[in-house]
């Protein structure tokens, strides 16, 4: 079994909750984690776009940067970046074998796929002896393998009801996960949360009300300006004397509210909106960009609120004219995906006007999509395996064409 295969084999085992695996691989590897200092970032959304946006600020103000996020949209090496260029091949194989190696020191220890990538940036940016990382947690926070690195400071972005299964059920419950992030006199910044109990409960996970900044975005804020507000206070907590606002307009976090112009006036728009608050967030900053959409492709995973989920998306196409939405599968996700004819039920009797077609395949849902566009913009959203799938159909999955720091 070579090094890929090895990796790819981690994937069966799914996701498992629990830190012991990961903290006695990093002592096999000499805790790597702890040469260098992290940023570490949580929440529901938001977080890739913050990390993206930190991550740049310190590049280009000559601080040698590595940036870990989860998951990816093309491929695997999208996960480990240094001053925002993914791992070479070369390298993330070289990295995959020294982390195979301690796995089979006895007792032999099997981690998940989250695991080993976490792992492997670990081991990359040590060895690459970078300065600062930027670290986005995976799942929650308390039992992510993303806990272990060392923070000097700690983000959450907006929280909201997402994994109810394994987070728990109410939002004081995810909140109580997310926030655990914090470190023992560490800063921490948070988005502001309307819900009184959840503020007190983030609030707890400080050992000092000194140590906490609450960022109140304006009203109707666009989601890359409040990542704006929470990185810029965050680098003021922690002393630095530079800010993100120039960075941030040359960052392009890929599949968000990501612009891909075609031929004959043809735009594609694509964002990675998976869950009701992304979504209602997503649609809200669409409108408001008065984005000439006449065509939607919709694919998901499964919901813990279908009704929040669809809501803003069946609102915006009877109030926009949308001529046609197509619905199609994501492919190859951890998750599995929502049937066309399962999203064509929940639709059909509450979308007015506009046709709606079935694409299995996200393949065929572009063709489609780019046939009925002219002159006009092809919304695609929905879950971020959707997107992936329409990057790669794009011939957008190189490791140039996913780069975060534009030219």
């Amino acid at each position: 079994m070579d090094a890929i295969e090895w990796l790819e084999s981690l994937r069966i085992q799914g996701m498992k909750l629990g830190l012991d695996n990961t903290r006695e691989l990093l002592r096999r590897l000499g805790n790597p984690q702890n040469d260098f200092p992290s940023i570490h970032v949580a929440g529901s959304n938001g977080k890739g776009t913050i990390c993206s946006i930190l991550s740049n600020t310190f590049t280009m103000n000559g601080i040698k940067t590595g940036f870990f996020s989860s998951p990816h949209l093309c491929k695997v090496e999208e996960r480990i970046r240094i001053n925002g260029i993914q791992i070479s091949n070369s390298e993330f194989l070289s990295h995959i074998e020294k982390l195979h190696s301690v796995c089979e020191i006895k007792p032999k220890i099997k981690p998940t796929f989250y695991e080993a990538t976490f792992l492997i940036a670990m081991i990359y940016f040590s060895s690459s002896e970078i300065e600062r990382a930027i670290i986005e947690t995976g799942l929650g926070g308390r039992l992510d393998a993303t806990i272990l690195v060392n923070a000097d400071c700690c983000i959450l972005t907006p929280i909201s009801l997402e994994h109810t299964k394994i987070l728990g059920n109410t939002l004081l419950e995810i909140a109580t996960e997310k926030s655990a992030i914090a470190r023992e006199g560490m800063p921490l910044i948070s988005a502001w949360n309307e819900d009184e109990s959840v503020r007190n409960k983030i609030s707890e996970s400080v050992n000092s009300p000194k140590l906490i900044e609450w960022y109140k975005p304006l009203p109707n804020e666009k989601m890359k300006d409040e990542a704006i507000g929470l990185a810029n206070l965050a680098l003021e907590k922690m002393g630095l004397n530079f800010k993100c606002d120039d960075s941030a307009k040359l960052t392009i976090w890929p599949g968000r509210m990501q612009r891909i112009e075609k031929s004959n006036g043809l735009e594609i728009l694509l964002d990675c909106a998976h869950n009701p608050s992304g979504i209602f967030r997503a649609f809200e900053e669409i409108s408001s960009n008065n984005d000439n959409i006449k065509n939607i492709i919709l694919g998901c995973t499964e919901q813990n609120n279908f009704e929040k989920f669809l809501k803003p998306i069946i609102e915006y196409i009877n109030l926009n004219e949308i001529e046609n939405i197509i619905l199609t599968e994501p492919q190859g996700g951890r998750t599995e995906s929502v049937k066309v004819e399962k999203l064509f039920d929940m639709l059909s009797s509450r979308i007015i006007e506009t046709k709606i077609h079935l694409e299995i395949l996200p393949l065929d849902a572009l063709n489609k999509g780019t046939l009925l566009t002219n002159n006009a913009t092809l919304l695609c959203i929905g879950s971020l395996y959707l997107i992936g799938n329409i990057l790669s159909v794009l011939g957008l999955d190189s490791g140039e064409s996913m780069s975060i720091l534009s030219k």
